[in-house]
């Protein structure tokens, strides 16, 4: 099996869409309409910008963000399922909760709504992205 950076391509792969399919729900289905309105975005202008290289450089994103949970993972020595969900859950705590807190507080608009919809984006995609990971031992 192809190794990236030590870890299972497979599984790499996997976590990813795992976190793709996330976002696609997150921000396609479930709160498309809040995020937009929070973002100050119509749907005039997101139909204009659909542009696909978008979704690939947010994939490459996903990825990145799947191989970095993955690393520390392997380094925790965190395999079982409950072990990666909570090393996953404090990385968002440390980690992308604050980057998100960032845009919020220097953000013009400090919209609680589109912290709160980005954050646990952010919190549920990695948490799966970790149980995934987990499977691929």
């Amino acid at each position: 099996m192809p190794k990236l950076f030590g870890l299972n391509s497979v599984a790499i792969l996997a976590a990813s869409v795992a976190f793709f399919i996330v976002g696609f729900l997150w921000y396609g289905l479930l709160f498309a309409d809040a995020w937009m309105a929070a973002s100050g975005i119509t749907k005039e202008m997101a139909e204009a910008d659909q542009n696909p290289s978008w979704m690939i450089g947010g994939f490459v994103i996903t990825v990145m963000q799947v191989i970095g949970i993955g690393l520390v993972l392997k380094w925790k020595g965190a395999t079982s399922l409950n072990a990666a969900a909570m090393t996953a859950l404090l990385l968002w705590f440390v980690f992308a909760l604050p980057f998100c807190l960032y845009a919020y507080f220097y953000s013009v608009a400090h919209s609680s709504t589109l912290l709160m919809i980005d954050a646990s984006h952010l919190l549920v995609g990695w948490v799966v992205s970790a149980i995934v990971l987990s499977f691929f031992k």
